[in-house]
């Protein structure tokens, strides 16, 4: 086994348990639950799960995406926080060098915890977008950009809290949250001119989704289509990069 096939196999299988791990925190978290100790159990029945029962997308594959003590169904997003998190841990360290892979993993790890929450309780925890703005403070220093990041997430906050304020205005109720233009904010350190292409990857993402399966709350959870805009325009911008702090 080649050493970058190594890597690839290694990264995938810890970026499953991640994945679980921070899935289910986040899924615990948005319950008012223990989110970071105890041991894992069934959300209907409450009975502790072994090992062999929280095997990363075999123990929900093996017992049909239900509980084996009570039928209840498991929420997909165990089963999706656990292909992201191997998805994100292999694409970092396929594409970077160490220390930013692991900045990278961090930064993905967290974004999937901040969708999560946005999914369950329509709110995305300044907690997580805190941990974003260091971790992308961190990567545009490393490549020697944090100045224009920093330019960049005050042109971001002032020009998407005023279309937000305008829209309050206009229409009555915010078309976009707070919570999006922070989190927004946080990552354009990260992004910098590259931060509006997140913005219209994920308004073209969270718009599809809005026609295809309208919210029954009328509220879209827009965390996630960001997530996934910064992370696929991130590392574009990242592999462009390369040449200058390789």
């Amino acid at each position: 086994m080649t050493g970058a096939l190594t890597i690839g196999v290694l990264s995938a299988a810890v970026g499953l348990c991640l994945g679980s791990y921070v899935s289910t925190a986040a899924m615990r978290w948005s319950g008012g639950r223990q989110s970071t100790v105890g041991r894992s159990s069934c959300d209907h029945c409450g009975v502790s799960l072994s090992f062999a029962r929280t095997t990363p997308v075999l123990s929900y594959v093996s017992q049909r995406g239900a509980c084996a003590a009570c039928g209840g169904r498991i929420d997909g997003l165990h089963l999706a926080g656990e292909l992201v998190g191997a998805a994100v841990l292999t694409v970092a360290f396929a594409t970077s060098p160490p220390l930013r892979a692991v900045l990278l993993s961090l930064l993905g790890l967290s974004l999937l915890a901040a969708a999560v929450c946005d999914l369950k309780i329509n709110r995305l925890p300044d907690v997580f977008t805190a941990c974003m703005a260091l971790i992308c403070a961190a990567l545009a220093v490393l490549d020697g950009t944090l100045p224009l990041g920093l330019v960049s997430a005050a042109g971001t906050f002032v020009c998407l809290e005023g279309l937000r304020r305008l829209y309050l205005r206009w229409r009555g109720h915010a078309g976009l949250g707070f919570g999006d233009v922070k989190l927004l904010t946080a990552l354009a350190l990260w992004t910098n001119l590259a931060t509006p292409w997140v913005v219209v990857v994920a308004a073209l993402l969270g718009l599809s989704c809005f026609v295809i399966k309208p919210p029954e709350n009328g509220r879209l959870a827009f965390g996630p289509h960001i997530a996934v805009a910064v992370f696929v325009v991130g590392l574009v911008v990242e592999m462009r990069l390369w040449p200058t702090w390789a």
